[in-house]
């Protein structure tokens, strides 16, 4: 008897440090979905500012850019307002249906994200020229 009263300690503590390792972790999915909705209300803000530039040079492409900022957008309210499982769901739905949409729209995710950390890291080496300059 004394042996399955010592079980259910150790078992109940594994189903406690579950709990909060599974609480931890819902808790951390939270913040980067808010940072991830953030970050692509910023990249959609300077994908519309790129278009704005290119307007009156091609004003079709600019068209084309803006609706793609817009779906950016559209991407981060989603990513606001619903939960982890929805959009999981929501993506293996487009993955199944259209596949060539979901790699574009990867292609396209990459591109303006190596874009954005470039013009970060540009920005950065700038900063040092100046500093190492002045000293």
């Amino acid at each position: 008897m004394a042996d399955s009263d010592q079980a259910t300690g150790p078992e109940q503590s594994l189903k406690d440090g579950a709990a909060q390792l599974k609480e931890s972790a819902a808790q951390l999915a939270e913040q980067q979905k808010k940072s991830g909705a953030h970050q692509l209300s910023g990249i959609a803000g300077a994908v519309h500012a790129a278009a704005d530039q290119l307007d009156q040079q091609l004003p079709g492409a600019a068209r084309y850019i803006h609706d793609a900022a817009e779906r950016i957008d559209h991407a981060a309210s989603d990513l606001r307002n619903r939960n982890f499982a929805d959009i999981a769901d929501s993506v293996r739905r487009v993955g199944q249906e259209r596949p060539l949409a979901l790699f574009g729209g990867a292609v396209l995710a990459g591109f303006v994200l190596t874009r954005f950390l470039k013009s970060g890291q540009s920005v950065e080496s700038g900063e040092r020229w100046r500093n190492s300059e002045r000293t």
